[in-house]
């Protein structure tokens, strides 16, 4: 009888602890950022002909490293990115739009154990007409610098900024003249450096297609340290990065795709 005895006891006192009126019932908080992914994923997305489909990044230069496909919005708009290595998913990017069309913010999101996590926001800030663009990266009202835009009163850009005001890597691109809308050189520099690191010369084919960035490095003539190629709707189909130290030897290229 003692083990019965016990059993009913041990039953007695867990009845007794769950219906205790004094201890609190655990509060489970919904993440109303993961409900909205999960409705833009399973809602409908848009596929438009013409636009991009993926971008892979290879290594060595052959070595796939990971993929990134895009979908798109009722309005051809850019809404998901999703990256992909070894066949899983590994994030989501989702955009977000103002009510005048532009780009608001992107929401990041990490594949957990147990699902998507949201990780932080792309905080997109606009001055000056939209001149200046101010990127800033965070969470929960804790933002920082991320990334700076700038461009010119006719929309051509004249500069990009990756960092914060004192560490940074700085990109000034130049034109031919005030008509122009092609870049013709490429200025790259370090925070506290007053002349540029690198000067890259733009290259362009008979029809307008840029097929090089190129610098004079270790000798007098140029050599492309970026390399563009096109298909015959003129669409970029492969990006190669070379290392010009030791030759030209390409070590890193990405290839685009297109619905």
């Amino acid at each position: 009888m003692r083990p019965i005895t016990l059993v009913f006891f041990l039953f007695v006192a867990l009845l007794s602890a769950c219906s205790d009126p004094g201890e609190p019932t655990p509060i489970i908080e919904v993440d109303q950022r993961i409900i909205f992914l999960e409705q833009v994923l399973n809602g409908q997305l848009s596929t438009p002909e013409g636009k991009l489909k993926s971008e892979s990044f290879y290594y060595g230069p052959n070595t796939l490293q990971y993929r990134t496909d895009f979908y798109y919005d009722s309005q051809g708009r850019e809404l998901l990115r999703v990256g992909i290595q070894d066949e899983d998913t590994t994030a989501v990017y989702l955009n977000e739009y103002l009510e005048d069309g532009k780009l608001d913010q992107t929401g990041m999101y990490s594949l957990g154990p147990a699902g998507f996590v949201f990780t932080h926001y792309f905080k997109r800030f606009y001055e000056n007409n939209g001149q200046t663009i101010n990127v800033l990266i965070g969470r929960d009202g804790n933002f920082s610098q991320h990334e700076q835009f700038k461009l010119d009163e006719r929309g051509r850009k004249i500069s990009y900024r990756r960092g914060t005001e004192t560490a940074y890597d700085l990109h000034e691109y130049f034109y031919a003249n005030d008509q122009s809308t092609q870049i013709i050189e490429e200025h790259y520099l370090q925070s506290g450096m007053t002349e540029p690191f690198y000067r890259y010369r733009y290259d362009y084919d008979e029809q307008d297609l840029l097929f090089a960035k190129s610098l004079q490095l270790l000798g007098p003539e140029y050599r492309p340290a970026f390399e563009y190629n096109y298909d015959e709707k003129g669409n970029l189909i492969e990006e190669i990065t070379n290392d010009l130290y030791f030759g030209t030897l390409p070590t890193e290229r990405k290839t685009f795709e297109y619905y």
